[in-house]
């Protein structure tokens, strides 16, 4: 009977540590930022802002790819990791209206 019971802590405890493991691995690996943009030209945007903290970037280089081709006037959504914030994971044309409001305001220097 004692070993039924000390089996069955010890593999409580394992899927615990286990289970933790996993938890802390899942927020370090999901650090990301997200980025809105005007693009002067095909390759460069205008001005970058940061969704978290609202800082603005100018005459950012953005690379395209067979997915992402965007033209003057776009509006796009950049999303980065934290620790390589011009390295974009996830790139995406998208309206004017899907520009939070804040934003938007700083991309129009009307802050």
């Amino acid at each position: 009977m004692k070993e039924k019971q000390t089996i069955g802590i010890v593999l409580i405890v394992a899927m615990l540590v286990v289970t933790v493991g996993v938890v802390v691995a899942m927020m370090l690996a999901g650090q990301k930022e997200t980025y809105y943009g005007y693009m002067k030209d095909d390759t460069t945007a205008e001005k970058v802002v940061s969704e978290s903290d609202k800082t603005v970037e100018e005459n950012v280089k953005i690379p395209t790819d067979d997915d992402f081709r965007p033209e003057k006037g776009d509006f796009v959504k950049l999303v980065a990791k934290k620790d390589e914030p011009h390295v974009y994971i996830k790139k995406k044309i998208v309206s004017h209206d899907d520009v939070p409001h804040g934003l938007m305001m700083k991309i129009h220097d009307m802050h």
